[in-house]
């Protein structure tokens, strides 16, 4: 790791997902913030990974294959990072790709409902609808836009709720089974975020939740969030010392569509455990 560049990110998103940034402005942002291992972890898809990690072979960084997997734990949204697979365990890609699918159809029949409904979309538009991705988020939201349904992307979010579309509806796979899936493919599986994922009301509860799932084999935990706060981040990181899980750090950077800057929290590589990942 090159001095200049002493800094983590593993958990950014590209417009491969729902991010506005390509890989290559991405690692361009990298460089200019000191960070030397970066990981472009879009949602059910390394498309924006494997453009990055070629990229980084010519700018002196360290970039990291990875995913953020959708999941479900009791009808609430949960992600598991992957670093690291075998892209050739067709098995494995044939997983993610399924969650992927999964997650385009959330928006299909959204639409198909929002027709049904009355409102002026229709599934065969949708289909053939393009549009740019340096907007950022879902292609469902610039439609709706386009349309005039909605006169701002984050607006059409709440309606897969309200149409009976989101994702506890959507079928994705347990945590449990994508951490074995991940291992499957000689994978690394942090559990991302539990700070967002898990409630904190009751600390307690929250422990006893984030131990369950690291008792499916998870590997590490994400400890550094811009959500988390210092309280949750300790609690992380104690329970990775516990069981002498991996710590990391993302910043779940989204570019201008998201509120989360850039290579925040500011971790040096040496402060986290990363054995395997780096």
């Amino acid at each position: 790791m090159m001095n200049d560049l002493p800094f983590a990110d593993l958990h950014v998103h590209s417009f491969f997902s729902d991010g506005t940034m390509s890989p290559a402005e991405l690692i361009k942002k990298a460089k200019a913030s000191g960070v030397g291992l970066f990981a472009v972890a879009d949602h059910d898809t390394f498309a924006g990974s494997a453009e990055l990690c070629n990229l980084g072979e010519i700018s002196g960084i360290q970039c990291i294959p990875a995913a953020e997997i959708t999941c479900t734990e009791n009808k609430k949204q949960v992600h598991v990072l992957c670093y690291r697979p075998d892209f050739s365990n067709e098995a494995f890609m044939k997983f993610v790709a399924d969650g992927r699918h999964k997650l385009d159809m959330m928006s299909v029949r959204l639409i198909e409902k929002m027709e049904q409904s009355g409102i002026n979309v229709s599934v065969s538009e949708f289909n053939e609808f393009e549009y740019d991705r340096s907007g950022g988020g879902w292609k469902a939201l610039h439609y709706f836009v386009y349309k005039g349904v909605t006169s701002t992307l984050h607006e059409g979010t709440s309606f897969y709720d309200r149409y009976g579309c989101g994702y506890d509806t959507a079928d994705f796979p347990s945590v449990k089974t994508t951490v074995e899936k991940i291992h499957s493919a000689n994978g690394i599986a942090v559990i991302a975020h539990p700070g967002v994922s898990i409630p904190f009301d009751d600390p307690k509860l929250f422990i006893s939740e984030l131990e369950r799932f690291v008792s499916y084999g998870a590997d590490g935990i994400e400890c550094f969030y811009p959500e988390h706060s210092d309280e949750i981040s300790a609690i992380c990181e104690k329970i990775c010392d516990d069981r002498g899980l991996l710590k990391t750090c993302g910043s779940d950077f989204h570019g201008t569509f998201g509120s989360h800057p850039f290579a925040v929290p500011k971790k040096r590589t040496d402060e986290l455990r990363l054995c395997g990942i780096n």
